[in-house]
């Protein structure tokens, strides 16, 4: 037969057991809030990165369509009918234009480049933090 004291110990375990799992389940809820946060800023940061991306590279497709109409205004057999076809006078003033231009869009892409390895490192830092909130 129990006795009360055995009773009381098996209680006080009991309640033990029960704070013990309630720590538990708190830390657990703030794991994963703390993931939810990472997952919500991956979230946010990759559709952002996505259409900067896409932005510059419209830039760059821009830029690349002036270079191919110069390029064809230059040919020997283009005719001076053609409408791409630029007397070499006029052709030289523009060639300065799209130097400069060249020089800008290389720095442009030069900072978006160093941008992008910025994002990219802060994209692997919030997946690397998540990974460790798993462990």
């Amino acid at each position: 037969m129990v006795d009360r004291e055995q009773l009381k110990r098996c209680n006080q375990q009991w309640q033990e057991d029960d704070q013990r799992w309630q720590r538990e389940i708190e830390h657990w809820q703030h794991s994963t809030q703390r993931m939810v946060a990472l997952i919500y800023l991956l979230e946010k940061s990759l559709p952002e990165h996505s259409s900067s991306i896409e932005s510059h590279k419209k830039r760059i497709d821009e830029h690349n369509a002036e270079i191919i109409h110069d390029e064809c205004g230059l040919d020997e057999h283009c005719l001076d009918t053609c409408p791409s076809h630029i007397e070499l006078e006029k052709h030289q003033k523009m060639h300065r234009k799209m130097h400069q231009r060249h020089e800008e869009m290389k720095k442009e892409h030069e900072r978006f480049s160093r941008n992008y390895q910025k994002q990219m490192q802060r994209v692997r830092e919030l997946a690397e933090r998540l990974l460790n909130e798993l462990d």
